[in-house]
């Protein structure tokens, strides 16, 4: 794991304010609490944090190589996957690849390909790369977006960082937050649109993008993009590709100088991860492979007393363990520890979230930090393999909105008429549906626009893929460890964009084609177990304890979102009586996010709009 920042003047000397460097290092420090290094110049500062998961790999902090004359600094995140085909490819003489590190393969790798390079990567990167007498920084995240990175240009000075606060503790930068930012936050999070990066100002490198900052400006350019073509393989061939791409690409993330752990929920994703983990303890330097799941207190009875037809994850979990012999822990949570844990969650992901779904994450990485630096984890898997059955039947019925903005008026409810007049949502909503539409062509070669049965496939992949992964991060790293993501790997997602839906519905089953594929890793009985949520409180010891934290954030005299609601509609909503159903729970999710929404206007000095 790893943490980076810096800034970049073309024009300018930047020495002086090179000292913000170390204000910026100790923002990003829980991504690299194990040292940082830095590179000064006249018109560039990096600094690199790293932790014990970058040893051989990462390198040690910032590299600086002199080439044929020429000065090459990159500051990197993440690792390559691929790297005995990377070091094959680029055929470097009087070099050997296996004593370069991750980010000085990188630099070869540009000078041989350009940003071609990127094409050839199979990795978990974001990465800043400065070419020093070109005047040319080149801001890069992989694929799927695995990584974060932030940038922002003021006075004609880039600054970047792996997080926001890296950029946010800046003297340079002024936070604010417009219209645009607020739209947002109140229609969209916990998802945000594809580079945006919600407060004034502040960007995203997108996924599958690089962005070129030259005397020119700034210019963000794709990299990757997918060829739509016919699936031309019978279903035995297509089996046994997937089959084969899911086992390698599980054991190449597996592979570590540490040893791995990976999160257990006895559902079909983690279960298959654990199994193949399992079967290749040579790849684990470890003896035993350990697993990790979270519950609560009082968990399975409030789960039946409410009926949602939602079974416990412990006897899928103790089952998978006895079958391939993994040593199992449990991080049982009480409503407390939620409702305590609220404001740290939001400040690890920097914008409002999931409060409930998000704290119970960011508690289980905490534990498993203790002993782990690595886990596993099955998440976006259902983004990949194409396992969107509801968001299917949205798009089909002709709406031009997000099918995770249903339940937007109960939301907007609460905010007074003159913020709900200022952000227009639905128009906004209605806007960022047609963005993504047009963002298509771009992405897909030879289709110059998205086919209606395939509009879930393509917003699964544009917007959910990366704010899950953007989720899992944010929680993993703020604890100091780094999550892997297996099912996530760009060959996976390539050769899947092609695959029909029908197929990939095998058997007219959700998710079918992956079960029938990896038949014999595990018992039917786990392939075919249907889906459950990652776990939340349904304890109404935590509904009270909400409520009640809620009553005092909006009743503080100096709470900066006070004035913003509908105090009317949201008293009504919480006096109202504890509640089975769905949309309840759903309720106290949104009571979650206010007070989440409130502390993020405090720590940013968000006062007005």
């Amino acid at each position: 794991m790893a943490g980076i920042a810096g800034m970049v003047s073309l024009t300018g000397d930047i020495m002086q304010k090179s000292v913000n460097i170390c204000a910026m290092s100790e923002a990003i420090r829980s991504r690299g609490a194990s040292g940082a290094g830095h590179f000064i110049s006249p018109h560039a500062a990096f600094l690199r944090r790293i932790g014990p998961v970058y040893s051989k790999c990462g390198g040690s902090f910032v590299s600086e190589l002199v080439i044929e004359g020429k000065t090459y600094v990159l500051t990197l995140d993440g690792t390559i996957f691929n790297r005995k085909e990377f070091c094959l490819d680029l055929n470097i003489s009087d070099v050997d690849c296996n004593d370069l590190s991750c980010s000085d393969l990188f630099i070869y790798a540009y000078i041989k390909f350009k940003e071609n390079f990127l094409k050839k990567v199979n990795g978990s990167f974001a990465f800043a790369l400065w070419i020093q007498e070109d005047g040319i920084l080149i801001l890069a995240r992989d694929h799927h977006g695995t990584k974060p990175l932030y940038y922002t240009i003021k006075d004609k000075t880039l600054i970047f960082a792996s997080d926001i606060r890296g950029i946010t503790c800046h003297p340079l930068f002024e936070t604010a937050l417009d219209t645009e930012g607020l739209s947002e936050l109140i229609c969209l999070s916990p998802r945000h649109t594809p580079g945006c990066g919600v407060i004034k100002g502040i960007h995203q490198v997108r996924p599958g993008h690089f962005l070129q900052f030259t005397s020119d400006g700034p210019k963000s350019i794709r990299y990757w993009i997918m060829e739509k073509q016919e699936h031309e393989d019978d279903l035995a061939k297509t089996l046994e590709t997937i089959r084969e791409l899911v086992v390698d690409s599980a054991q190449r993330q597996i592979k570590s100088d540490l040893p791995v752990c990976g999160l257990l929920s006895g559902g079909l994703y983690s279960s298959l991860l654990t199994a193949i983990a399992a079967d290749n303890p040579k790849l684990l330097n470890c003896n035993t492979y350990n697993t990790w799941s979270v519950d609560f207190e009082r968990g399975t009875r409030y789960l039946r007393q409410r009926g949602f037809g939602i079974e416990s994850d412990t006897p899928w979990v103790r089952w998978v363990c006895r079958r391939v012999g993994t040593r199992h822990h449990y991080i049982i949570l009480s409503p407390t520890d939620i409702i305590e844990s609220l404001l740290d969650v939001q400040e690890a992901r920097g914008i409002p979230g999931l409060p409930d779904y998000d704290a119970s994450l960011l508690l289980l990485c905490r534990e498993i930090q203790k002993d782990f630096n690595i886990v596993l984890s099955g998440d976006c898997s259902d983004e990949i393999f194409g396992s969107f059955t509801k968001a299917s039947e949205h798009f089909v019925s002709g709406r031009k909105r997000l099918p995770w903005s249903t339940n937007l008026a109960e939301k907007i409810s609460v905010f007074k008429n003159d913020i709900i007049d200022m952000i227009k949502p639905y128009e906004f909503i209605e806007k960022c549906y047609e963005e993504a539409l047009a963002d298509y062509p771009k992405f897909a070669v030879f289709e110059n626009h998205l086919r209606k049965e395939n509009e879930a496939q393509w917003f699964s992949l544009y917007w959910n893929l990366p704010c899950i992964l953007d989720r899992l991060d944010k929680m993993s790293m703020a604890c100091g460890l780094e999550a892997r993501v297996p099912f996530c790997d760009v060959r996976i997602t390539n050769y899947l964009w092609n695959v029909p839906q029908e197929l990939k519905r095998l058997n007219n089953m959700d998710r079918g084609l992956l079960r029938e594929a990896m038949r014999g890793y595990l018992p039917s009985d786990i392939l075919e177990r249907k889906k459950v949520p990652f776990p939340r409180s349904q304890d109404p010891e935590y509904e009270v304890k909400l409520k009640n934290l809620l009553f005092e954030t909006v009743f503080d005299p100096c709470s900066p979102i006070k004035y913003m609601l509908n105090l009317k509609t949201l008293e009504s909503m919480m006096k109202q009586q504890q509640n089975t159903s769905k949309s309840f729970l759903a309720r106290t999710q949104l009571f979650g996010w206010i007070i989440q929404l409130n502390h993020f206007f405090g720590m940013n000095g968000i006062t007005s709009f």
